[in-house]
């Protein structure tokens, strides 16, 4: 038996996952405690796995994520790495320091963008866990030279296709640099001495090991991927679902999803769900004169919506996706990594709709393995919508790219090979 710190920042979509970790670990005989944001309080126990809090900056609503007052926009990136990353770092290093106090002899699962164990690791006083792995959980950013974070980048004949890479990697990582210039000040606050890493390569460069919750054929090639970097697999959809799955019950609508025609299933996910303008309508309302059946998965009341449902739609607050998606024949998303390892994991293709976060880099992914469609946009108008809809369920070949790809999600037992390298085996 092992025990463990599984850390992360309060933002449900990141943690979910590590959740269901922590419970397939602690079944297999490890003592797990989960240290996060009060927000995820009932959710840890609800997984059956022992709470510790985060507190101050790092114990923050997500309300705060995805839209910036300051500058009257939403997705503004550098508003979200500061005050959802770089900021909560102090008191996520004290958290974590208190419970290495508390016991030593305890390793550490941490999301990767939990930056808590990075002062230790750098100079900073402190305790260091036994072991420490980070889980990715979004598009994986490391620079190469074969790609970006957004895939190889476009040339004309006779460029050099790896110039442009490490060109275009370089302006990417110095976009970074106001929100390292944040970090790098708190790091010396608390005594660490660096040399500094950059944001994206000390994810990769500071933990014992990363694993990256994506599959080959997903993600890009990189021949030069770091050897601490480990491929798992995805977890299991109905792992990640909790209380709410095990009591949910079919709608009444539920046996028309019986294969007489297309089901299409859209959703914004957990965190960017406020304004169905975005994709959930226009969707809607693109679709309602197609021979397809419509699910939406709000995450919240149907009263939400600003338009009625057509008769060729349901919308639903939650379905549980191990229930829908072996019904569903194309998942449109704003681009949530979850969402979209789960379809592809179950054989579903996935149209894409994403401009803030890590949406853009996971639509890109969809689009490099024609697992799909990228619309390149946040708000598709509904024409789009029903235009990429009728070209991904006419195109056979987007559906064999998909099943094949199934199949290598199957292969991989994620909990064990996460387990393997928390201790270190193999």
């Amino acid at each position: 038996m092992a025990r463990i710190i599984v850390a992360g920042p309060p933002i449900p979509g990141e943690m979910r996952p590590l959740l269901a970790i922590g419970r397939a670990l602690t079944l297999r005989g490890h003592e797990i405690t989960v240290l996060t944001g009060t927000a995820l309080r009932d959710a840890v126990r609800e997984a059956g796995l022992a709470f510790e809090s985060l507190a101050g900056d790092a114990d923050y609503d997500t309300s705060q994520l995805g839209r910036n007052p300051a500058a009257g926009r939403a997705g503004d990136i550098d508003h979200d790495w500061e005050h959802g990353f770089a900021r909560p770092m102090p008191e996520e290093y004290r958290a974590l320091q208190r419970l290495l106090a508390a016991d030593p002899d305890r390793y550490l699962i941490a999301n990767v963008l939990f930056l808590g164990a990075w002062p230790a690791r750098l100079g900073a006083p402190g305790r260091r866990p036994k072991r420490w792995i980070t889980v990715n959980v979004v598009g994986f950013a490391y620079p190469s030279v074969d790609t970006t974070y957004f895939g190889p980048v476009p040339v004309f004949p006779g460029q050099d296709q790896r110039a442009a890479n490490v060109a275009a990697n370089a302006r990417f990582v110095a976009s970074m640099r106001p929100n390292e210039e944040v970090l790098y000040r708190l790091l010396t606050e608390l005594g660490a001495t660096g040399p500094y890493p950059t944001l994206v390569e000390g994810t990769v460069q500071l933990p014992d090991a990363t694993a990256l919750l994506s599959v080959p054929g997903y993600e890009f090639h990189r021949s030069d991927m770091p050897g601490n970097v480990h491929f798992v697999g995805a977890v299991p959809v109905r792992e990640t679902e909790g209380r709410a799955a095990a009591s949910w019950q079919p709608p009444s609508w539920w046996a028309t999803l019986d294969g007489s025609r297309p089901v299409v299933v859209v959703t914004q996910g957990t965190l960017a769900n406020f304004d169905f303008s975005q994709l959930v309508e226009p969707a809607l309302t693109g679709l309602a004169d197609l021979d397809v059946t419509v699910v939406a998965a709000l995450g919240k009341d149907p009263s939400a919506l600003a338009i009625p449902v057509p008769a060729n739609a349901h919308a639903e607050a939650y379905i549980p996706f191990s229930e829908l998606l072996p019904r569903a024949d194309l998942l449109i998303t704003n681009g949530g990594a979850n969402g979209i390892h789960q379809a592809l994991a179950a054989g579903v293709p996935v149209i894409v709709a994403g401009a803030t976060e890590e949406k853009p880099a996971n639509a890109a992914r969809v689009a490099h393995h024609r697992l799909g469609l990228d619309l390149r946009t946040g708000t598709p108008s509904a024409p789009a919508l029903r235009l990429a809809v009728r070209r991904v369920l006419g195109d056979p070949s987007i559906r064999a790219n998909v099943r094949k790809l199934a199949g290598v999600y199957a292969s991989y037992d994620t909990f064990a090979e996460i387990e393997r390298l928390t201790l270190g085996r193999g």
